[in-house]
């Protein structure tokens, strides 16, 4: 399997999504409710990590804006690389409720959140994969470390 197609499923929240990988279902227990309110009139938040339909909206948000960053950068390694800088800030918080997501087994649940966008995910997926930006710089230390820091496994 290829660098940029192993980030890319990485990418998949390791849920064996992109380049037509089938990864074996992490265990998963029930979904765990979320902390009731503590006044009836207010309803609580729920963090990002047990929101998945938000969590997938915000994640296939991230692929697109990957994808997108690839395409304006071209072959510009240092472009690229700035950008996904910009974009692990703005998207700090889809990164650590995915490694919270994969580190308690709840993948199949996110999964399933974001079947409902398989076709756009798809879509990212392949632009990053087949991106000039990516066979130019997937050799780049500080192109390669961005990318990782941005997607890579928790």
């Amino acid at each position: 399997m290829s660098r940029a197609c192993a980030a890319v499923i990485t990418l998949g929240l390791g849920l064996g999504l992109g380049c037509g990988s089938a990864q074996k279902p992490a265990p998963s227990g029930p979904p765990a409710a979320p902390a009731p309110a503590p006044d009836a009139g207010v309803p609580a938040a729920v963090p990002l990590d047990r929101d998945y339909p938000r969590l997938a909206e915000r994640a296939v948000s991230l692929y697109d804006a990957v994808a997108e960053a690839f395409r304006a950068a071209g072959e510009d390694c240092a472009r690229a690389t700035s950008r996904l800088g910009e974009l692990a800030a703005a998207y700090r918080d889809v990164v650590a409720a995915n490694a919270k997501v994969l580190h308690e087994g709840r993948a199949r649940e996110l999964k399933q959140a974001l079947a409902r966008h398989g076709d756009q995910f798809d879509a990212a997926a392949k632009s990053i994969v087949e991106s000039k930006t990516m066979a130019r710089c997937s050799e780049d230390p500080a192109f390669t470390r961005a990318f990782d820091d941005l997607v890579g496994a928790p």
